[in-house]
């Protein structure tokens, strides 16, 4: 049975930076699972990144890697920022620097996670594995959230409600009459594409009005800046905060934490996309669906607005409601590892170090978001989770190295 050092389960963003900073670092490790594959298979075709290009770069210790260079590596145009940032774009950005730096990947699936009290077993497609470190990097496509009301209609081959994430292929409901649930960048980015591949589209929102962010100001005069400094978050010193001080968030009282994580960067549209919705797609805000049920091929749903309830008809509800943190969804841990595993609300309990109370057992990403704030639910966050994880596990190896009784496993087999 291999045994490794560590392994890094995910190659998606964050997965892609731990490796290329630990290789840089030559840090014995590898990585398993399909680069870049929820973005691949579970995002629209057609849609463009709210982040700004600057702040959806994939992470480098030397930055050698970023996006800007490889637009001018292929001849292409690059904005700072002002310019919607495409998937088909973002995914060639993102192939281009798994292939520079973080090459060894080791395309499979894992099956099964097991704590052995000093290390773990994996099972994978086609052998199991041994490794001292696991860090989980599987972003947040298992943790799908459809509201109670829909669920039971969520499930079976052909389901009439289904996630946001659920599609790739937006053009099959050409013709037909869809709701979107939620007005927040997914929800109205879905509503826009539908409406341009030729569904009849209506949104529905509990908020009382559609938010959207404000349009670039290209002439912000100095004071401007000062008082809305730009981040990886967007505008704002809290922003700036959120984006830039993950450790210094971590040091929050965990009840701040957790109301920052749940308030903050509400619901909103990105300023490019309001043009693609307004007048164009039916808003219907103060409405929340209380009751649904399938009749006659269609859906028939009970909304809640104003005190009252009025019935819609419809073929289909995409329910672009976002991602609840659950580490019971995550059905590659066994049962034994999830017991030991504290969590809070479903989320994991973590560490200075993005270690849980398994010990060798880290998460980043949107489950660390309760711990370090905003910024592991973006990209963006990834340059941190990379930079403070490289720099514990070379300070463990050098530890470990000062007493060789207690050294572990050899390097790893990708290396």
């Amino acid at each position: 049975m291999a045994t490794f050092e560590t392994i890094i389960i995910g190659a998606g963003p964050y997965g892609l930076s731990i490796a290329a900073h630990l290789r840089s670092a030559d840090v014995s490790h590898a990585v398993v699972g399909q680069p870049m594959a929820s973005w691949r298979r579970h995002m629209p075709a057609g849609m463009a990144l709210k982040s700004e290009a600057f702040a959806s770069n994939l992470s480098d210790p030397e930055r050698r890697y970023t996006l800007q260079r490889f637009c001018a590596s292929r001849g292409l145009a690059y904005a700072h920022k002002g310019v919607p940032l495409s998937i088909v774009d973002f995914l060639d950005y993102a192939d281009w620097f798994q292939r520079q730096a973080a090459p060894e990947i080791w395309n499979s699936t894992l099956h099964n996670l097991r704590w052995l009290g000093n290390g773990f077993e994996l099972t994978l497609d086609d052998r199991p594995v041994m490794a001292k470190r696991v860090i989980v990097a599987t972003g947040h496509l298992a943790f799908r959230h459809v509201p109670h009301a829909l669920r039971h209609l969520a499930d079976g081959a052909h389901p009439p409600v289904s996630h946001s994430a659920d599609h790739q292929d937006l053009a099959r409901f050409c013709g037909d009459d869809v709701t979107v649930i939620g007005c927040g960048q997914s929800g109205l980015e879905t509503a826009a594409l539908l409406h341009e591949q030729g569904a009849n589209v209506r949104v529905l929102a509990r908020a009382a009005a559609v938010d959207w962010n404000p349009d670039l100001d290209r002439s912000k005069s100095l004071f401007a800046r000062l008082r809305q400094p730009e981040s990886g978050l967007g505008p704002g010193w809290r922003s700036l905060f959120y984006s830039q001080a993950p450790r210094a968030f971590f040091m929050l009282p965990a009840a701040k934490r957790r109301h920052i994580v749940a308030t903050s960067h509400a619901p909103a549209g990105a300023w490019w996309l309001k043009d693609r919705v307004v007048g164009k797609v039916t808003l219907l805000t103060s409405h929340h669906v209380s009751a649904a049920a399938e009749r006659a091929g269609r859906l028939e749903l009970s909304v809640r607005s104003d005190g009252d309830t009025v019935q819609i008809a419809t073929d289909h509800v995409i329910a672009a409601t976002g991602y609840r943190v659950d580490l019971s969804r995550l059905a590659f841990l066994d049962p034994d590892i999830r017991a030991a595993i504290k969590t809070a609300d479903g989320a994991p309990v973590l560490n200075s170090v993005f270690e849980s109370s398994v010990p060798g057992l880290h998460f980043v990403g949107i489950a660390s978001a309760r711990s370090f704030g905003p910024v592991m639910r973006f990209v963006y966050g990834a340059r941190h989770a990379a930079a403070i994880l490289t720099s514990h596990i070379r300070s463990s190896a050098r530890q470990r190295s000062k007493s060789p009784s207690t050294a572990f496993g050899a390097k790893s087999a990708a290396r």
